[in-house]
């Protein structure tokens, strides 16, 4: 396993960038004093171009005049002063496209400690046939007696753990247990739930992309899972965040819908491919007004090309009322328990 870890110096490694095609206009938001900070600003686009060299210019011109909706955005470029980086991104709408502008000294394999995270797989099954279409990978801890523990017992133990390398080391695990189900025929995804900070790191975003590659994986079987709540605490980074994860190869899945006040705006600027119910908006379907608003809910999420996950279902029976209006599948102890590692084959007994 490799190692990885963050430093402050290269979290400011990384700019947010929009682009409105309508404008011609690029927006950039940089750190002061980063090395990307003399891009900050508004930018048309032949203006942009002259911060690049002559063979960058036509790399970063051509996609972002054609690009439509849902088309990643990953292109390497040198500025003028030859320092190298890397626009990471996508096109969330027509002519409307966002990511991160990362620095390629913050572009380089992370090192960290090791840590003492192991990840347990709860599968997600088809509302349909019940057959397990993937599973979210969830963070455990192996505590000082042994014993394999989540993150508040691990604390309320007095135990610690290299908390920056959780992220990393959960997506290459997850990646590595994936490309292994793949390999033995089972057509699945994974998905792996990380907070607005892990999704801010411009260097996770490269290394996401690493171990995509290395693991051989199809674009999108490898899931970043987002709270809304996370993203709220600063919107436009998640957006650029999540932009650059697509482009990276990674799909994204909005996590606790209907928990918050803003999830119309993550359906309108969120480039993703799944939506997971909040387990208490699922638990009220059985509310005949309840009920009218999943149903609605339910299907301009899928009129937008998305996936309905139902979460946290403890009872088959509001599952299959879930099914009837139009989930296309379930996760929760109605069906299955979070499986470690050396079990995760009996989900498809």
């Amino acid at each position: 396993m490799a190692n990885f870890s963050s430093t402050s110096a290269a979290e400011q490694r990384a700019a947010l960038w929009s682009w409105n095609a309508s404008e011609g206009v690029l927006t950039v938001r940089a750190e002061p004093g980063s090395p990307l900070g003399k891009l900050e600003g508004r930018w048309t686009l032949q203006s942009l171009l002259d911060q690049f060299d002559g063979l960058a210019r036509m790399r970063i011109a051509t996609p972002l005049k054609s690009g439509r909706p849902g088309d990643p955005v990953d292109i390497r470029v040198t500025l003028v002063d030859g320092r190298p980086a890397h626009f990471f991104g996508a096109f969330h709408d027509r002519g409307l496209a966002r990511g991160l502008l990362v620095s390629a000294e913050a572009g380089q394999r992370m090192l960290h400690g090791e840590s003492n995270v192991e990840p347990v797989f709860q599968p997600i099954r088809r509302l349909d046939t019940l057959a397990v279409a993937g599973f979210e990978a969830l963070a455990r801890f192996r505590a000082p007696d042994g014993k394999l523990v989540g993150p508040d017992t691990l604390v309320s133990m007095g135990a610690d753990t290299d908390w920056h390398a959780i992220a990393p080391v959960m997506l290459a695990r997850s990646a590595e247990t994936l490309a292994r189900l793949r390999a033995e025929g089972h057509d699945v995804f994974m998905q792996v739930n990380l907070s607005a900070a892990e999704i801010a790191r411009p260097m996770l975003v490269e290394e996401a992309a690493a171990i995509i590659r290395d693991a051989n994986l199809p674009h999108g079987v490898l899931r970043v899972e987002l709270t809304e709540q996370a993203a709220l605490r600063d919107f436009d980074e998640a957006l650029g965040a999540l932009a650059a994860f697509r482009a990276a190869g990674a799909g994204i899945v909005l996590d606790d819908f209907g928990a918050g006040h803003s999830s119309f705006a993550w359906l309108a600027e969120i480039p993703a491919d799944g939506v997971k119910l909040d387990p208490k908006l699922c638990r009220m379907v059985r509310q005949p007004r309840a009920c009218r608003i999943v149903t609605a809910l339910t299907g301009l999420i899928r009129g937008l090309g998305m996936t309905v996950t139902a979460e946290g279902i403890e009872d088959k029976v509001i599952a299959e009322e879930l099914h009837a209006i139009g989930c296309d599948f379930v996760q929760g102890y109605a069906y299955d328990m979070p499986l470690r590692l050396q079990d995760i084959d009996a989900a498809f007994s």
